[in-house]
């Protein structure tokens, strides 16, 4: 839902929100530091930057994937990209966008109660149900 990409040259997004909140450039590269090998750490590694020429994932081999994207979410500008990318490929890829909101706001436990976490929980109820239907599954609560 919220992907955590970063990539060498930043992005507009990048460089307005760098030192806004958690989630800022410091952050983003510390976590990709620890989650690739020490010798593959490479802000343009295809783990973390999948869009970058030449390395890129074969996106058409991806699932249909949701994207949550938030007004001041550092990462925002990449994931709308690759969302972009995924539906130019035909993956089903929406991408749901909520004002005054940061990444990860539907699952960080202070904001669950927020007008947008509740949207958004919402709007990704209605997109997980549809793919249940479509495979003869149904919910029980």
């Amino acid at each position: 839902m919220f992907p955590f990409f970063i990539g060498r040259t930043p992005t507009h997004s990048e460089i307005k929100l760098a030192s806004t909140y958690f989630y800022d450039k410091t952050m983003c590269k510390l976590a990709w530091k620890l989650f690739l090998p020490k010798e593959e750490f490479n802000l343009d590694h295809p783990a973390a930057n999948p869009l970058v020429a030449g390395k890129q994932p074969p996106l058409k081999c991806m699932p249909p994937t949701i994207t949550v994207v938030a007004e001041h979410d550092f990462m925002r500008d990449r994931a709308i990209a690759y969302s972009e990318e995924l539906r130019k490929v035909n993956v089903d890829a929406p991408l749901l966008d909520y004002k005054d909101a940061v990444h990860e706001f539907a699952t960080l436990d202070v904001l669950l109660q927020t007008p947008q976490a509740q949207a958004c929980a919402e709007d990704v109820s209605i997109w997980v149900k549809k793919y249940i239907s479509l495979r003869g599954h149904e919910f029980s609560y």
